[in-house]
């Protein structure tokens, strides 16, 4: 039975970061079954849920990527997964695309985040971005899982409500199969 870890390194962006991670993984025989990588400001962070060979375990992983990591001056965490926390818990229920923008200021995050928890909406994925500008955009991407006892219109509407009172424009639409 296959040995799964999950993998977060953070340090500053470069190129050739991910070629460096990934060469050891594939040397390893390792195989990445889910991602996210990106540039943060001027960091780069990325976690990564690893499946390892038969046998292995992630301090091996770890001792392996070692290397790499130190020269490119990375933090490095490899924790072992059990198999049932490896295992795919994405679920088949529709998911919807929230896009926010408008005037950046703090809170908006919170003010979103904190009306869906309200409904037990779960946040799949959500992505950041202030556009400078004469007048910087904040940009903000969500992708949700709306339960089905959860009326989608409502919280369509109600967002936009929000969106009014915090001066951000807040849009929902059905997600298609492609990620964004």
């Amino acid at each position: 039975m296959p040995n799964y870890a999950l993998l977060t390194c953070t340090g500053m962006d470069r190129p050739g970061l991910v070629a460096s991670i990934t060469g050891v993984l594939l040397e390893c025989e390792c195989n990445i079954e889910d991602s996210q990588m990106s540039r943060l400001g001027p960091n780069f962070a990325c976690m990564l849920m690893i499946r390892m060979p038969e046998g292995m375990v992630g301090r091996q992983l770890h001792e392996k990527l070692a290397t790499v990591t130190g020269q490119a001056d990375l933090r490095l965490h490899v924790q072992d997964l059990r198999p049932e926390e490896a295992a795919d818990t994405r679920s088949d229920r529709p998911k919807q695309l929230i896009h926010v923008y408008g005037a950046d200021r703090k809170g908006i995050v919170h003010r979103i985040s904190h009306y869906l928890a309200g409904y037990q909406i779960n946040i799949t994925n959500l992505h950041t971005e202030v556009i400078h500008h004469a007048q910087p955009l904040y940009v903000m991407m969500i992708e949700v899982e709306i339960p089905p006892f959860v009326d989608s219109g409502k919280v369509q509407d109600e967002l936009a409500s929000i969106g009014k009172e915090i001066n951000v424009v807040v849009s929902m639409k059905p997600k298609d199969d492609a990620r964004f």
